[in-house]
């Protein structure tokens, strides 16, 4: 491969995740000769999904060099199953099985051992992403006709927790009316006020809130004569926010759920096939269509710059001791030399992620759900929790098993050097 890649492109980009792959795909759609690179074995980066076998692979290559993953960091495993299925289980589900054949099948007993055995089967996302129906990505998918490499699953059901247990979001018209959690009373102020929202353009929305800017969206619930009740659904459950969450922001997250209500099923949420890892693959896809070359393990070693004929500046990369020109470079910050980067501090965030696979629904139904919960701050300093539940049927975990993962919980915000 060293000996067949040509040396001199347009656009040379460097990481396979989100960002870089779009960049990579709207080059090439316009003609531009690319080359896309990336220093591991595998697409996404760090919005890659990983089978199990891969996740345990990532989780040593951090935990043993973890200056190649600086953005990752705190990395654990823990397991609450056995290492091998206890033999008395076994015997009892042969004996059950020869004593009555129509009797429900036991629930399987997950050892470690059964588990890894079904590597294959799972989908595990480093950056799980949840898409609005009519949200901007959405749009760019379909407009530029990538959404053809992709399979989508609509969200099935939004989930609360309210007066101590898990309550389903009523997210439709017929979900509002049909709803036993709230009165007929509760349900009328609950349709004006998502109307309402619904109505207002931005021009409109600015003008209608601006004597609002310094207020809380809870207060101006409140101030519109919401119950606590409804006031829970509409500020944490729909617009996914705080007590602190600024009254503009909740009135424009409100109106970003109820808009993408309704195109694709009854929630407003999407949710990618096979985990979101398939969703840079499909901007590499079309890249690759219109001419990207791609080449993974690949390593960037040295960039540098030079001055051609008639004053043109040129980008040159070394990487496996050859050398690669460019007019442009687009590179990833996980992939990029240090001597790159701005001395000057950025603001940054720690956001806490986390994987739970569990043989158990959080809350049983008739049909495999695809669940969001959105679970509300326990106190005034805490934040809240936004989590997944997906299952077998989104080709992200072997039958019989859930998967959980919060969608990112920012921890603190600081300075980073």
């Amino acid at each position: 491969m060293d000996d067949d890649l040509p040396t001199d492109f347009q656009v040379i980009v460097v990481g396979t995740g989100m960002v870089e792959s779009i960049v990579a795909a709207a080059c090439s759609r316009i003609g531009k000769n690319v080359l896309h690179l990336d220093s591991s074995d595998h697409y996404g980066g760090l919005w890659a999904s990983y089978n199990f076998d891969g996740l345990q692979k990532f989780i040593k290559e951090v935990n043993s060099d973890p200056k190649r993953q600086q953005q990752v960091y705190n990395l654990s495993e823990k397991w609450y199953i056995e290492k091998e299925t206890p033999q008395e289980e076994k015997k009892e589900e042969g004996q059950d099985k020869t004593e009555d054949s129509k009797a429900e099948p036991p629930k399987k007993v997950w050892s470690q051992a059964n588990f890894t055995s079904e590597y294959r089967k799972f989908n595990i996302d480093m950056t799980p992403k949840l898409l609005f129906s009519r949200g901007p990505l959405v749009e760019l998918l379909i407009s530029s006709n990538i959404a053809r490499y992709a399979e989508f699953r609509c969200v099935t059901r939004v989930l609360t927790w309210l007066n101590d247990r898990l309550m389903p979001v009523p997210c439709s018209r017929a979900d509002v009316f049909a709803t036993e959690a709230v009165s007929i009373v509760e349900k009328r102020m609950l349709m004006k006020m998502l109307t309402s929202i619904v109505g207002y353009n931005e021009e409109e929305m600015n003008n209608e809130f601006k004597d609002w800017n310094d207020k809380t969206f809870k207060e101006y619930l409140t101030h519109k004569g919401l119950t606590p009740n409804l006031i829970h659904y509409v500020l944490y459950a729909i617009a996914g926010g705080t007590d602190k969450m600024p009254c503009l922001e909740g009135v424009k997250e409100c109106k970003k759920f109820l808009m993408s209500l309704g195109r694709y099923g009854n929630t407003p949420f999407l949710w990618p096939m096979y985990g979101s890892g398939e969703l840079p693959q499909c901007f590499c896809r079309l890249c690759a269509v219109f001419g990207g070359v791609y080449c993974l393990n690949r390593p960037i070693d040295k960039v540098e710059t030079k001055t051609v004929d008639e004053g043109k500046t040129m980008v040159t990369i070394e990487s496996k001791s050859k050398t690669l020109n460019c007019d442009h470079l687009v590179i990833g910050i996980n992939e990029c030399p240090k001597e790159l980067l701005s001395p000057e501090p950025a603001e940054s965030c720690d956001i806490s992620k986390a994987i739970f696979i569990t043989n158990g629904t959080i809350l049983p139904s008739e049909k495999e759900p695809l669940s969001l919960l959105r679970f509300p701050p326990l106190t005034e300093e805490d934040n809240a929790v936004t989590v997944l539940e997906v299952g077998p049927a989104t080709g992200s975990c072997p039958k019989g098993l859930c998967k959980y993962q919060p969608l990112g919980s920012i921890l603190r915000r600081h300075s980073l050097n």
